[in-house]
């Protein structure tokens, strides 16, 4: 195993600039880009699918969510993360992924889809990204030295947004001019190719002594990773909001979104979600590419308290807007804070976390994706009886509430340095 080579005051900075001098974080990046372009081509064909076929926001609500929902075993994930090597782990749970979507892809082709299979899709989808998601950000750590960190997490997560700035106004393209079936042919392709590649990383900054981990049992494992979440101050208070972001914002867009272009846009075929979508990853984007620059801000609390209320604002303007160009922009800004607020918090659960425990808690951290379902069903409901538009106005406050009390109350995460 390769160790971290000796860092001098002078070249920390530099190094933390260029997290993408390490060739394997370089295949990390590229592959995650691959993948991210098959989960949002994903993201926007069966969002579409399920209100084509029902019309109904609690189905659309309900066949997007199933697809989160499996991240609530994140933590098993982990404990799995840090037993066997990640590499080979995430590399088979990849594979898995691609004949998944490649088998779908052909149903949809013969036209052998009922709703009942979307949620199946969605299931089966969920459990494998619920070991893939957490396993990539796990392993950022693995193939960088802990000074390009911050860069490296930033990187990551412009790579996923990247692809979010084309993948869905794509996709929406496709399912318009050539129906879903080859959109889901074409995310079979990109998964291919990402198993492939990936076939070619290592991790030379992997400490993490497996046969001791091994040790200790399943369980025991899993009770560890929760502990030290729970008994560490600021990875606690970073966690909780995040959750907060996921539960109140992020739950509530993303799965409301088709209705939202179907019945305050007034457009069901699809294309004004892929370009709404696009929005959204271009937001996210240029959130990325900001904090990638700027990465050695100490004042990560500061920075992830404003960038959180002011995504709180961009839900509650979206609520109330009804134009293609002015949701697209309200979108844009918000998921640009999301993104400053997300990478931040990572960033911080990241440093804070030794290697071998990092799979555990980056799984429980990742609840919070799991947790989605839930509240995108709070949503659907408050969609179907008063509006979508309204749930959107719901959630922004109830954003809005949760960083005012926590600036108050938890002082320790506004003042949070690194």
């Amino acid at each position: 195993m390769q160790s971290p080579e000796p860092q001098t005051a002078a070249t920390q900075g530099a190094v933390s600039r260029q997290a993408m001098r390490y060739p394997d974080f370089r295949i990390l990046w590229f592959t995650t880009a691959l993948v991210a372009g098959g989960v949002w081509f994903q993201q926007v064909t069966l969002g579409w699918l399920a209100y084509d076929l029902t019309r109904d926001a609690l189905h659309t609500a309900g066949v997007v969510g199933v697809r989160t929902l499996p991240l609530l075993l994140s933590p098993l994930a982990g404990v799995i993360a840090d037993r066997v090597d990640r590499r080979k782990l995430l590399l088979v749970d990849q594979v898995l992924v691609t004949v998944l979507v490649f088998a779908f892809a052909f149903m949809l082709l013969y036209d052998l889809h009922e709703l009942w299979h979307l949620y199946v899709f969605a299931l089966l989808f969920g459990l494998l990204w619920a070991g893939n998601n957490p396993i990539r950000h796990v392993l950022i750590a693995n193939t960088v030295p802990r000074e390009a960190l911050m860069n490296a997490t930033a990187m990551l997560s412009m790579s996923f947004n990247l692809m979010r700035t084309v993948g869905p106004a794509v996709g929406g393209l496709v399912i318009a001019f050539f129906g879903p079936g080859i959109n889901f042919l074409i995310q079979g392709f990109l998964f291919l190719a990402a198993a492939l590649v990936l076939s070619r990383m290592r991790t030379p900054y992997y400490v993490t002594d497996r046969a001791r981990a091994r040790e200790v049992s399943p369980l025991q494992s899993l009770k560890e990773g929760f502990a030290r979440v729970i008994s560490d101050p600021t990875t606690r208070i970073t966690v909780a909001m995040t959750f907060g972001l996921s539960t109140t914002m992020l739950a509530l867009v993303f799965n409301q979104l088709p209705v939202y272009s179907a019945e305050i846009l007034l457009n069901d075929d699809g294309t004004y979600l892929g370009l709404l979508l696009m929005a959204m990853g271009l937001g996210g984007f240029l959130g990325t590419t900001l904090l990638a620059l700027f990465s050695a801000a100490r004042r990560k609390g500061v920075l992830a308290s404003i960038a959180f209320a002011l995504s709180a604002v961009s839900v509650i303007v979206l609520s109330q807007v009804d134009v293609l160009w002015m949701a697209m922009l309200a979108l844009l800004l918000q998921q640009m804070f999301v993104q400053v607020v997300m990478t931040t918090n990572m960033t911080v659960v990241q440093s804070l976390t030794p290697d071998q425990l990092r799979g555990r808690v980056i799984g429980v951290y990742q609840m919070e994706i799991g947790m989605m379902p839930f509240w995108g069903l709070v949503a659907g409901a408050i969609s179907k009886a008063y509006g979508v538009d309204n749930a959107f106005l719901v959630g922004g406050i109830g954003g809005l509430a949760i960083i005012v009390v926590a600036s108050i109350a938890l002082p320790r995460y506004r003042r949070l340095e690194l």
